[in-house]
């Protein structure tokens, strides 16, 4: 089938700036990308001190990039930024970034990717007495440096960039909703303040158009949060990358799967 998204839209909620091609996917797979972030990548809080921890991670013996926003900010703070330590990516998207900003290999995970499988790879199971240095955001999970801390390494995470909530008024907010086949979260912060938009808005209408709505989310771990204070009436979808190909063949199996 040509154009397996025929018919259904699908609310992309990622930044602004990594939307557009998820949307040419959907597209292209005969569906109607609605694309309306529910978060905004901004600048690190503090320039100067995350310039200053980039100098340190040059020598680091490990580097790890944990999205392609750590990556594209980090070499927008530090243009020079060389790191000489081993590289590895927790996903594929962010492994081609570090490896397209350094020229050199990145190591990740086969086929899939999260912080536990990058954490199962051998050179990341001794790393007793190593420097890590973790490229990241502000805030969201731990479990990566936690982890390496426990198994000895020297674990420096560095905040290269900041998650903004977007504010979305309840009319749009319901006009969204009700225009939705599926919701596309690829985070638990982009899924947390989803909980926040509902909680203000106070629509029943709101309410009965999300629970319609099928929920594509990057883990269980991030259904399992959301399942806490929002109601789906569809089973939920985990793709197994972050991307918009993996959201399209995921959907078009759930479409597929009912018939429609």
């Amino acid at each position: 089938m040509s154009a397996p998204l025929s018919g259904k839209s699908i609310w992309v909620t990622r930044p602004a700036h990594q939307a557009r091609d998820w949307a040419d996917r959907i597209a292209a797979a005969g569906g109607t990308p609605l694309c309306e972030p529910l978060l905004a990548i901004d600048v690190a809080a503090d320039p100067a001190a995350a310039h200053a921890a980039l100098a340190r991670a040059t020598t680091a013996d490990i580097v790890i990039a944990s999205s392609v926003n750590a990556v594209e900010h980090a070499w927008r703070l530090s243009p020079e930024f060389a790191p000489e330590g081993a590289l590895f990516g927790v996903g594929a998207a962010s492994a081609r970034a570090l490896a397209a900003a350094c020229g050199r290999p990145v190591a990740q995970p086969e086929d899939c990717f999260s912080s536990e499988h990058l954490l199962a790879l051998d050179a990341l199971r001794d790393c007793a007495g190593q420097r890590v240095a973790l490229l990241a955001g502000e805030g969201g999970r731990t479990a990566l440096a936690d982890t390496l801390d426990a198994r000895g390494a020297q674990v420096e995470k560095l905040a290269l960039y900041r998650r903004r909530p977007c504010v979305i008024a309840p009319a749009r907010l319901q006009h969204l909703l009700a225009a939705s086949d599926a919701v596309v979260v690829t985070s638990a912060q982009a899924l947390a303040q989803l909980e926040c938009l509902m909680a203000a808005a106070d629509s029943g209408d709101c309410r009965r158009a999300l629970e319609r709505c099928v929920l594509v989310a990057p883990s269980s771990r991030v259904v399992k949060q959301g399942n806490q204070r929002l109601r789906w009436t569809r089973a939920p979808v985990i793709v197994d990358r972050v991307s918009g190909d993996a959201v399209v063949a995921a959907l078009a199996r759930v479409w597929r799967g009912n018939g429609q």
